[in-house]
Protein backbone atom coordinates (compact mmCIF):
# COMPACT_ATOMS: atom_id res chain seq x y z
CA UNK A 1 0.00 0.00 0.00
CA UNK A 2 1.64 2.80 -1.45
CA UNK A 3 2.71 6.14 -3.29
CA UNK A 4 5.85 6.46 -3.68
CA UNK A 5 5.66 9.71 -1.67
CA UNK A 6 2.42 9.88 0.43
CA UNK A 7 4.15 13.23 2.18
CA UNK A 8 3.60 15.19 -1.50
CA UNK A 9 -0.25 13.16 -1.80
CA UNK A 10 -1.47 14.11 1.61
CA UNK A 11 -0.73 17.75 0.65
CA UNK A 12 -1.86 17.19 -2.74
CA UNK A 13 -5.22 16.49 -1.06
CA UNK A 14 -5.03 18.98 1.73
CA UNK A 15 -4.70 21.48 -1.40
CA UNK A 16 -7.72 20.31 -2.98
CA UNK A 17 -9.80 20.29 0.02
CA UNK A 18 -8.99 23.99 1.23
CA UNK A 19 -9.78 25.48 -2.29
CA UNK A 20 -13.94 24.68 -2.14
CA UNK A 21 -17.02 24.48 -0.03
CA UNK A 22 -19.10 22.10 -2.14
CA UNK A 23 -19.68 18.81 -0.07
CA UNK A 24 -19.46 17.31 -3.69
CA UNK A 25 -16.28 18.69 -4.79
CA UNK A 26 -14.89 17.51 -1.53
CA UNK A 27 -15.76 14.06 -1.61
CA UNK A 28 -14.86 14.31 -5.25
CA UNK A 29 -11.41 15.31 -4.38
CA UNK A 30 -11.14 12.49 -1.54
CA UNK A 31 -11.92 9.75 -4.12
CA UNK A 32 -9.88 11.51 -6.54
CA UNK A 33 -6.89 9.90 -4.33
CA UNK A 34 -8.43 7.66 -2.28
CA UNK A 35 -7.58 4.32 -4.18
CA UNK A 36 -3.81 5.40 -5.10
CA UNK A 37 -3.36 6.28 -1.28
CA UNK A 38 -4.18 2.98 0.04
CA UNK A 39 -3.18 0.99 -2.31
CA UNK A 40 -6.83 -1.00 -1.50
CA UNK A 41 -9.50 -2.02 -4.61
CA UNK A 42 -12.33 0.54 -2.22
CA UNK A 43 -13.08 3.07 -0.02
CA UNK A 44 -16.17 5.32 1.07
CA UNK A 45 -16.39 8.06 3.62
CA UNK A 46 -20.06 8.01 5.63
CA UNK A 47 -21.34 10.68 8.39
CA UNK A 48 -22.69 9.60 11.66
CA UNK A 49 -26.26 10.60 11.87
CA UNK A 50 -26.59 10.88 15.97
CA UNK A 51 -30.43 11.28 16.22
CA UNK A 52 -31.35 7.81 14.34
CA UNK A 53 -27.42 6.61 15.22
CA UNK A 54 -26.83 5.13 12.01
CA UNK A 55 -24.22 5.82 9.42
CA UNK A 56 -25.10 7.17 6.38
CA UNK A 57 -22.55 6.66 2.83
CA UNK A 58 -21.94 10.16 1.74
CA UNK A 59 -18.99 8.77 -0.92
CA UNK A 60 -17.99 5.46 -2.24
CA UNK A 61 -15.01 4.54 -4.53
CA UNK A 62 -15.84 0.86 -5.70
CA UNK A 63 -13.26 -0.61 -8.67
CA UNK A 64 -12.97 2.46 -10.71
CA UNK A 65 -16.11 3.75 -10.20
CA UNK A 66 -17.17 6.91 -7.75
CA UNK A 67 -20.71 7.36 -6.30
CA UNK A 68 -21.88 10.37 -4.75
CA UNK A 69 -24.86 9.42 -2.57
CA UNK A 70 -25.07 12.56 -0.65
CA UNK A 71 -29.07 12.58 -0.22
CA UNK A 72 -30.43 9.42 0.73
CA UNK A 73 -27.37 6.86 0.83
CA UNK A 74 -26.96 3.64 1.86
CA UNK A 75 -27.27 3.71 6.13
CA UNK A 76 -26.38 0.81 8.59
CA UNK A 77 -27.92 1.11 11.80
CA UNK A 78 -25.42 0.77 14.40
CA UNK A 79 -27.14 -1.18 16.44
CA UNK A 80 -25.97 -4.24 14.06
CA UNK A 81 -22.84 -3.55 13.70
CA UNK A 82 -21.40 -2.93 16.81
CA UNK A 83 -17.79 -2.74 15.44
CA UNK A 84 -18.62 0.29 13.96
CA UNK A 85 -20.27 1.68 16.90
CA UNK A 86 -17.05 1.01 18.62
CA UNK A 87 -14.84 3.08 16.00
CA UNK A 88 -17.05 5.98 16.66
CA UNK A 89 -17.13 6.35 20.18
CA UNK A 90 -13.62 5.24 20.85
CA UNK A 91 -11.73 7.05 17.94
CA UNK A 92 -9.79 4.06 17.55
CA UNK A 93 -8.84 1.94 14.09
CA UNK A 94 -10.09 -1.43 13.60
CA UNK A 95 -9.42 -3.67 11.09
CA UNK A 96 -11.76 -6.77 10.62
CA UNK A 97 -10.69 -9.82 8.47
CA UNK A 98 -13.48 -12.26 7.20
CA UNK A 99 -10.66 -15.04 7.02
CA UNK A 100 -10.57 -14.13 11.29
CA UNK A 101 -13.17 -15.66 13.32
CA UNK A 102 -12.64 -13.98 16.45
CA UNK A 103 -13.47 -10.41 14.41
CA UNK A 104 -17.35 -8.72 14.61
CA UNK A 105 -19.57 -11.28 12.45
CA UNK A 106 -21.74 -8.84 11.11
CA UNK A 107 -19.08 -7.05 9.59
CA UNK A 108 -17.41 -9.99 8.11
CA UNK A 109 -21.29 -11.07 7.01
CA UNK A 110 -21.23 -7.85 5.05
CA UNK A 111 -17.93 -8.29 3.73
CA UNK A 112 -18.29 -11.67 2.13
CA UNK A 113 -21.70 -10.80 0.80
CA UNK A 114 -20.09 -7.85 -1.17
CA UNK A 115 -17.36 -10.21 -2.55
CA UNK A 116 -14.77 -8.55 0.25
CA UNK A 117 -12.12 -9.80 2.59
CA UNK A 118 -10.29 -6.89 4.58
CA UNK A 119 -11.47 -3.98 6.15
CA UNK A 120 -10.11 -0.80 7.56
CA UNK A 121 -12.02 1.32 9.84
CA UNK A 122 -10.95 4.71 11.21
CA UNK A 123 -12.88 7.86 12.62
CA UNK A 124 -13.33 10.76 11.14
CA UNK A 125 -12.56 13.51 13.88
CA UNK A 126 -12.95 16.99 13.43
CA UNK A 127 -12.52 19.68 16.58
CA UNK A 128 -12.39 16.73 19.04
CA UNK A 129 -15.87 15.60 17.70
CA UNK A 130 -16.25 11.82 15.67
CA UNK A 131 -18.86 13.22 12.90
CA UNK A 132 -18.23 9.58 10.37
CA UNK A 133 -16.24 7.38 9.31
CA UNK A 134 -13.36 6.51 6.60
CA UNK A 135 -13.43 2.84 5.48
CA UNK A 136 -10.89 0.86 3.36
CA UNK A 137 -11.39 -2.09 1.77
CA UNK A 138 -9.82 -5.22 -0.01
CA UNK A 139 -10.98 -8.16 -1.23
CA UNK A 140 -7.33 -9.55 -1.22
CA UNK A 141 -6.97 -11.18 2.58
CA UNK A 142 -4.64 -9.09 4.29
CA UNK A 143 -3.87 -6.90 7.17
CA UNK A 144 -2.79 -3.18 7.19
CA UNK A 145 0.54 -2.57 9.05
CA UNK A 146 1.17 0.25 11.79
CA UNK A 147 2.18 2.63 8.90
CA UNK A 148 -0.23 2.21 6.86
CA UNK A 149 -3.16 2.69 9.35
CA UNK A 150 -1.18 5.85 10.64
CA UNK A 151 -1.36 7.27 6.83
CA UNK A 152 -4.91 6.20 6.59
CA UNK A 153 -5.47 8.37 9.64
CA UNK A 154 -3.53 11.37 8.40
CA UNK A 155 -5.78 10.90 5.46
CA UNK A 156 -8.60 11.30 7.73
CA UNK A 157 -7.53 14.01 9.80
CA UNK A 158 -7.29 16.54 6.46
CA UNK A 159 -10.38 14.93 4.95
CA UNK A 160 -12.79 15.44 8.56
CA UNK A 161 -12.51 19.09 8.74
CA UNK A 162 -13.13 19.97 5.18
CA UNK A 163 -16.11 17.40 4.90
CA UNK A 164 -17.98 19.28 8.34
CA UNK A 165 -17.35 22.66 6.58
CA UNK A 166 -18.65 21.11 3.45
CA UNK A 167 -21.92 20.01 5.27
CA UNK A 168 -22.30 22.94 7.22
CA UNK A 169 -21.90 24.96 4.29
CA UNK A 170 -24.68 23.30 2.32
CA UNK A 171 -27.07 23.57 5.45
CA UNK A 172 -26.19 27.22 5.79
CA UNK A 173 -27.37 27.43 1.79
CA UNK A 174 -30.41 25.30 2.45
CA UNK A 175 -31.59 27.16 5.11
CA UNK A 176 -31.21 30.92 3.08
CA UNK A 177 -33.24 29.26 0.53
CA UNK A 178 -36.13 28.67 2.84
CA UNK A 179 -38.76 30.94 3.82
CA UNK A 180 -38.74 30.83 7.56
CA UNK A 181 -42.75 30.78 8.22
CA UNK A 182 -43.24 27.70 5.88
CA UNK A 183 -40.30 26.06 5.98
CA UNK A 184 -40.59 26.07 2.02
CA UNK A 185 -38.23 27.12 -0.61
CA UNK A 186 -38.20 30.57 -0.86
CA UNK A 187 -38.84 33.24 -3.93
CA UNK A 188 -34.72 33.43 -4.58
CA UNK A 189 -35.10 29.74 -5.23
CA UNK A 190 -38.02 29.41 -6.83
CA UNK A 191 -36.80 31.53 -9.66
CA UNK A 192 -33.48 29.79 -9.82
CA UNK A 193 -35.16 26.38 -10.12
CA UNK A 194 -37.85 27.92 -12.35
CA UNK A 195 -35.61 29.17 -14.84
CA UNK A 196 -33.78 26.07 -15.07
CA UNK A 197 -36.47 23.62 -15.38
CA UNK A 198 -38.13 25.88 -18.38
CA UNK A 199 -34.54 25.85 -20.17
CA UNK A 200 -34.44 22.34 -19.98
CA UNK A 201 -37.88 21.95 -20.90
CA UNK A 202 -37.21 24.01 -24.13
CA UNK A 203 -34.15 22.28 -24.32
CA UNK A 204 -35.01 18.53 -24.13
CA UNK A 205 -38.97 18.74 -24.52
CA UNK A 206 -39.58 17.46 -21.70
CA UNK A 207 -43.04 18.34 -19.64
CA UNK A 208 -43.23 21.08 -17.34
CA UNK A 209 -46.05 22.74 -15.50
CA UNK A 210 -46.30 25.59 -13.04
CA UNK A 211 -49.30 25.61 -10.39
CA UNK A 212 -49.14 29.22 -8.85
CA UNK A 213 -51.56 29.72 -5.37
CA UNK A 214 -52.93 32.19 -3.99
CA UNK A 215 -54.81 32.13 -0.18
CA UNK A 216 -58.23 32.74 -0.43
CA UNK A 217 -59.30 35.84 1.98
CA UNK A 218 -56.04 36.52 3.97
CA UNK A 219 -57.07 39.80 5.14
CA UNK A 220 -60.16 38.76 6.51
CA UNK A 221 -58.57 35.54 8.48
CA UNK A 222 -55.92 38.23 9.90
CA UNK A 223 -58.97 40.96 10.69
CA UNK A 224 -60.71 38.21 12.53
CA UNK A 225 -58.08 36.02 14.39
CA UNK A 226 -54.97 38.32 13.85
CA UNK A 227 -51.84 37.75 12.38
CA UNK A 228 -51.35 34.50 14.44
CA UNK A 229 -54.28 33.06 12.50
CA UNK A 230 -52.65 34.54 8.98
CA UNK A 231 -49.01 33.00 9.87
CA UNK A 232 -51.42 29.20 10.91
CA UNK A 233 -53.22 29.36 7.56
CA UNK A 234 -50.04 30.43 5.22
CA UNK A 235 -48.75 27.04 7.60
CA UNK A 236 -51.63 24.86 6.92
CA UNK A 237 -51.52 25.83 3.04
CA UNK A 238 -48.10 25.03 2.38
CA UNK A 239 -47.58 21.94 4.39
CA UNK A 240 -51.12 21.03 2.13
CA UNK A 241 -49.01 21.57 -0.85
CA UNK A 242 -46.13 19.86 0.18
CA UNK A 243 -48.10 16.60 1.21
CA UNK A 244 -49.84 16.81 -1.59
CA UNK A 245 -46.92 16.92 -4.24
CA UNK A 246 -45.48 14.17 -6.08
CA UNK A 247 -41.89 13.64 -5.88
CA UNK A 248 -39.44 15.60 -7.50
CA UNK A 249 -42.10 18.76 -7.59
CA UNK A 250 -40.35 21.70 -5.88
CA UNK A 251 -42.84 23.65 -3.65
CA UNK A 252 -42.17 27.40 -3.03
CA UNK A 253 -43.33 30.55 -1.36
CA UNK A 254 -43.15 33.51 -3.39
CA UNK A 255 -44.10 35.55 -1.07
CA UNK A 256 -47.36 37.27 1.39
CA UNK A 257 -50.13 34.66 0.55
CA UNK A 258 -48.86 33.31 -2.75
CA UNK A 259 -47.07 30.08 -3.82
CA UNK A 260 -45.93 28.01 -6.66
CA UNK A 261 -44.94 24.58 -7.43
CA UNK A 262 -42.78 23.78 -10.40
CA UNK A 263 -43.88 20.02 -11.31
CA UNK A 264 -41.25 18.49 -13.23
CA UNK A 265 -42.80 15.99 -15.89
CA UNK A 266 -46.08 17.06 -15.30
CA UNK A 267 -48.92 17.68 -17.83
CA UNK A 268 -51.90 19.76 -17.08
CA UNK A 269 -54.05 17.43 -15.82
CA UNK A 270 -51.59 16.46 -13.32
CA UNK A 271 -50.85 20.10 -11.74
CA UNK A 272 -54.76 19.99 -11.52
CA UNK A 273 -54.30 17.08 -9.70
CA UNK A 274 -52.10 18.15 -7.44
CA UNK A 275 -53.96 21.21 -6.80
CA UNK A 276 -57.06 19.23 -6.44
CA UNK A 277 -55.43 16.71 -3.58
CA UNK A 278 -53.83 20.29 -1.76
CA UNK A 279 -57.35 21.48 -2.09
CA UNK A 280 -58.69 18.70 0.17
CA UNK A 281 -56.17 18.80 2.46
CA UNK A 282 -56.46 22.55 2.87
CA UNK A 283 -60.08 22.77 3.92
CA UNK A 284 -59.60 19.80 6.31
CA UNK A 285 -57.36 22.11 8.08
CA UNK A 286 -59.57 24.74 8.89
CA UNK A 287 -61.93 27.27 7.06
CA UNK A 288 -59.44 27.41 4.22
CA UNK A 289 -59.23 27.71 0.43
CA UNK A 290 -56.78 28.64 -2.35
CA UNK A 291 -57.33 29.91 -5.74
CA UNK A 292 -54.85 28.09 -8.41
CA UNK A 293 -53.62 28.67 -11.42
CA UNK A 294 -51.64 26.00 -14.16
CA UNK A 295 -50.15 26.60 -17.10
CA UNK A 296 -47.74 24.18 -19.15
CA UNK A 297 -44.32 24.85 -21.19
CA UNK A 298 -45.23 24.91 -24.66
CA UNK A 299 -42.68 23.81 -26.76
CA UNK A 300 -42.32 27.55 -28.54
CA UNK A 301 -42.58 29.13 -24.67
CA UNK A 302 -41.44 33.08 -25.36
CA UNK A 303 -40.18 32.85 -21.86
CA UNK A 304 -39.86 31.88 -17.99
CA UNK A 305 -41.88 34.96 -17.11
CA UNK A 306 -44.59 33.73 -19.76
CA UNK A 307 -45.51 30.64 -17.98
CA UNK A 308 -45.29 32.01 -15.05
CA UNK A 309 -47.67 34.70 -16.06
CA UNK A 310 -49.87 32.66 -17.58
CA UNK A 311 -50.37 30.76 -14.32
CA UNK A 312 -50.67 33.95 -12.33
CA UNK A 313 -53.61 34.91 -14.70
CA UNK A 314 -55.65 31.56 -14.22
CA UNK A 315 -55.28 32.00 -10.49
CA UNK A 316 -56.46 35.43 -10.48
CA UNK A 317 -59.34 34.22 -12.69
CA UNK A 318 -59.75 31.33 -10.38
CA UNK A 319 -60.05 34.26 -6.89
CA UNK A 320 -62.81 36.44 -9.05
CA UNK A 321 -64.88 33.79 -9.35
CA UNK A 322 -65.19 32.85 -5.54
CA UNK A 323 -61.99 31.28 -5.21
CA UNK A 324 -61.75 27.49 -4.04
CA UNK A 325 -60.73 26.68 -7.67
CA UNK A 326 -58.02 25.67 -10.01
CA UNK A 327 -58.06 27.05 -13.55
CA UNK A 328 -55.89 26.35 -16.83
CA UNK A 329 -54.18 29.11 -17.77
CA UNK A 330 -54.24 30.07 -21.38
CA UNK A 331 -50.86 28.48 -23.27
CA UNK A 332 -48.30 31.54 -24.09
CA UNK A 333 -46.10 31.42 -27.09
CA UNK A 334 -43.34 33.19 -28.62
CA UNK A 335 -43.77 36.67 -30.74
CA UNK A 336 -44.07 35.67 -34.82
Amino acid sequence: MAPANRLQALLDVSHKLSSTLDLSEVLRAFTDQAMELTGATAADISFWDKEPDQLVMLVEHLEGANEITEEGGQTYRLSDYPATRQVLETQEPIQIRVSNENDDPAERALLESRGQNTLLMLPLISRGETIGMMEVIDTADREFDAADVDFCQALCNVVAPAVQNAMLYAEMKELAARDKLTGLYNRRLFEEQFDAAVARSQRNGEQLSLLVVDLDGLKRINDLGGHPAGDEALRALADSLVESSRAGDIACRLGGDEFAVILHGATPDDAIKVAERAQEAFILRGPYSFSGGVARAAINLGSSYDLYRSADIAAYRAKAAGGARTLLGVESRAAS
